[in-house]
């Protein structure tokens, strides 16, 4: 077995298609073809099977599968690191990140690190934290920012980047500017503008519920951030958001915040995270020694 064999078996699983897998690879159809029946009888098992114009795995395909999966993804996750070491004057770095992190902690530190390295390329994307810890599972991506409470994440090495500290939010006008003492079971007769279910916020709001024994009035749940905190500004109700994503609000009186009363549940933090079996390149090394660094060494 060789790397293209392999790589033809995870595309075919793909695609279905023997013309899909040659354009995708760059290969003539008959090159495909040859090398599915070399492997076949490499292995001494039928692997591929042909259905109404489409190309299926056998049983054993499918089980030599799981195993080219892996090692196709292991096998262009060493070409990328291998292209890091030459130098860091040039090269990719790819970064993956929740919205909160995305949007309110890294852009300040992409920016440090692209003028540090002028000439490499980066990219932020921002997803969803489940379909970002996936991605890092199965080592499509190598460097991601989520969202951690203690214990979790056993398969990652892990870096702080800050404190999560989740807050009250609420309107300018509100009532709970004046009340000093707030309780849980004052908060909870308020209509809530809550995050999507899946989220690290909402996971925040059910279990303060729990450990205070109360019950959430959930009057809207929206899975944009922004869209939470306009509905909030227009006092439609009140909400969790991270003290880091509310400043600009803040600062210029259109929002404002209060700690969560009661019994706390762990806020959690923010961490650069990479699998345990992923040595970081020198490129990565560096993104990580500055974004981990104490605010006054920026």
């Amino acid at each position: 077995m060789n790397i293209v064999k392999l790589q033809i078996v995870v595309l075919i699983e793909k695609y279905k298609k023997v013309t899909d897998v040659a354009a995708e690879m760059g290969l003539k159809q008959p090159t495909v073809s040859f090398h599915m029946k070399s492997l076949e009888s490499e292995l001494g098992t039928p692997l591929f099977q042909y259905r109404s114009g489409r190309v299926l795995l056998t049983d054993a395909g499918r089980t030599l599968y799981q195993y080219a999966a892996r090692i196709v993804a292991l096998t262009a996750d060493a070409e990328r690191s291998m292209k890091q070491y030459s130098t860091l004057a040039s090269g990719h770095l790819q970064v993956e990140a929740g919205y909160v992190p995305g949007t309110y902690l890294l852009p300040k530190t992409v920016s440090q690190f692209v003028r540090q390295y002028p000439d490499l390329d980066i990219s932020l994307t921002v997803q969803p934290e489940t379909a970002i810890r996936e991605r890092l599972r199965s080592r499509e991506i190598q460097l991601a920012v989520l969202h951690s409470t203690e214990g979790q994440d056993s398969s990652f090495e892990t870096r702080s980047l800050a404190r999560n500290e989740a807050v009250l939010v609420f309107a300018p006008g509100h009532s709970f500017g004046e009340i000093k003492n707030l309780s849980a079971e004052l908060l909870v007769l308020e209509p809530w503008i809550q995050h999507e279910p899946a989220s690290f916020l909402r996971g925040i709001a059910d279990e303060w519920a729990q450990l205070n024994g109360v019950r959430v009035w959930g009057h809207a749940v929206l899975n944009s951030p922004e869209a939470i905190k306009g509905m909030i500004r227009e006092g439609s109700g009140v909400g969790l958001f991270p003290k880091a994503g509310i400043k600009a609000e803040a600062a210029s009186g259109s929002l404002r915040y209060l700690p969560l009363p009661g019994i706390q549940p762990d806020h959690g933090e923010f961490v650069l995270a990479w699998r345990k079996d992923h040595p970081l390149t020198p490129l990565q090394q560096a993104f990580v020694e500055l974004a981990a660094a104490p605010a006054e060494e920026k």
